[in-house]
């Protein structure tokens, strides 16, 4: 058989140079689609990394406000969030960690805070001289936010580099029940503050108690980026005034050891977050008409949503190759074999076995498709870098979209909106190792076995074709 096919490829060097061709065009189409099934994988898994996995509880201000009556207040209308609710909550499959908060403003005699201007010092000073009984009501006299937390180490603003920790610690689940804080650096700046200061901070209650609590600093954090800052800010409302304490001094402040402000859940990947909240509806006693869990996973449903549709494009793809690819090879075997009827005829009516006349036709198109699938590999490489590139542009001109532009990103967009050269593309690897398609042994397989495939389907159904006829009917068509 062996000797037979290099006889017949020897022979039909016209056929053999066309299947050759056809071979390669093939096998690089697989790669292209097995290319892009890569990259938009390694594209989701870097999705679900940059942009977490965290559902937060709170109390549904939309059906609050909707249900609301009129002129009714809404310090009257909204229900605390307990412990007791969240716990039930943070045992749940698929949460990792947790984080609860507590927020309650107070104000100090012992610091004063950074002004966001001129007016807002007088303002101030004009209140701290305003009797107590004399106060409005909603005047907001305080000067500072102190933010409870069961731990910083999953507080985005930190996790994703906003504020950047410049001396100290942050806290931990240990620090829980201390009465350790972490302050800005301009804050510390402005009244002598360093690792190791104390100071007091002072709250009122609802019986216009006083409550006080004298403050440690273990860490001093530096705002690198804020879409907080606004010239109608408070000083309570500026970030920078803002002191980050555990969650049991933040209760005392506020008076209430049972209530938190909101819970953060930390989910084992952006998947599962549906089913965690499914989860949390049907094991928990919690009425998810007061309350929601709002995992603000927008971007992440809209990122995946198309790299799933350019998945599916892919696998269309290659269904597509691999059915045109059979097809076109199943004519051109068969209107090579119709020339072979002579051959076949002899050959069955020597006695040869029609599964060995079949396994001829497979070695000889085999043959072809290692040479042909050999050169692929070499001239896919090419084909994945182009994909790669493409790919690599698309992100960053959606990342260029959603960012507001500045003096430094000009020249980077500039660069962006420069066509670049398909040779350039094909010879230089993307410089985003995320989108790094190149071959792996992964890939290769694949595309062995998908070549394997489509040899067998274009070898057998011609076979089956011709072999079906008895010797003396393939004999009388030779002529065909």
């Amino acid at each position: 058989m062996i000797k037979n096919a290099f006889l017949s490829i020897k022979k039909n060097l016209g056929k053999t140079l066309l299947l050759f061709v056809l071979m390669c065009v093939i096998a690089n189409l697989v790669i292209a689609g097995l290319s892009i099934k890569s990259a938009t994988t390694k594209s989701m898994d870097q999705v679900r990394i940059s942009l977490g996995s965290d559902v937060t509880f709170s109390y549904n201000m939309r059906n609050m406000m909707q249900n609301r009556e009129k002129g009714e207040a809404m310090d009257e209308s909204v229900s605390s969030i307990t412990t007791t609710m969240a716990d039930q909550l943070k045992t749940l499959k698929y949460v990792e960690n947790y984080n609860y908060t507590t927020t309650v403003s107070v104000s100090s005699d012992d610091i004063d805070p950074v002004e966001m201007s001129e007016s807002s010092d007088s303002e101030t000073t004009s209140q701290k001289q305003m009797p107590q009984g004399e106060m409005p009501k909603m005047l907001d006299q305080n000067d500072f936010t102190i933010s409870g937390n069961t731990t910083m180490a999953y507080l985005s603003d930190f996790t994703e580099e906003n504020y950047v920790l410049k001396s100290g610690r942050l806290l931990t689940e240990e620090d829980v029940d201390t009465t350790n804080c972490v302050i800005e650096t301009n804050l510390a700046e402005d009244n002598d503050l360093e690792v190791g200061s104390t100071f007091t901070v002072t709250s009122t209650n609802d019986d216009d108690e006083e409550i006080e609590v004298t403050l440690k600093v273990v860490g001093i954090y530096e705002i690198e980026t804020t879409s907080q800052m606004g010239g109608m800010m408070s000083n309570r409302q500026n970030p920078i005034n803002q002191i980050y304490t555990g969650l049991s001094t933040a209760q005392k402040l506020n008076d209430s050891t049972t209530e938190i402000s909101s819970a953060t859940y930390y989910l084992d990947d952006p998947d599962h977050i549906e089913e965690f909240k499914e989860l949390a509806e049907s094991s928990t006693d919690i009425d998810f008409e007061t309350y929601t869990l709002d995992a603000n996973d927008q971007v992440y449903q809209r990122s995946i949503s198309s790299l799933e549709n350019m998945e599916s494009f892919a696998t269309i793809f290659l269904g597509v190759v691999i059915v045109a690819g059979s097809a076109i090879l199943c004519l051109i075997l068969i209107l090579t074999m119709r020339s072979r009827f002579y051959e076949f005829g002899v050959l069955l009516s020597l006695g040869q076995a029609k599964l060995k006349i079949m396994m001829q036709q497979l070695i000889e198109i085999g043959l072809i498709a290692v040479i042909a699938f050999t050169l692929s590999l070499g001239t896919g490489k090419m084909v994945s870098n182009v994909v790669s590139s493409m790919l690599e542009s698309s992100q960053q001109t959606n990342q260029f979209q959603m960012e507001i532009p500045d003096d430094k990103s000009t020249e980077s967009e500039e660069k962006q909106d420069k066509p670049l050269n398909v040779m350039d593309q094909a010879m230089n690897a993307p410089t985003n190792t995320e989108l790094d398609v190149s071959l792996t042994s992964s890939t290769v397989v694949q595309l062995a076995e998908i070549t394997g495939l489509i040899c067998v389907i274009s070898v057998i159904l011609p076979s089956l074709y011709i072999l079906r006829l008895s010797p003396r009917e393939i004999l009388i068509k030779k002529e065909g």
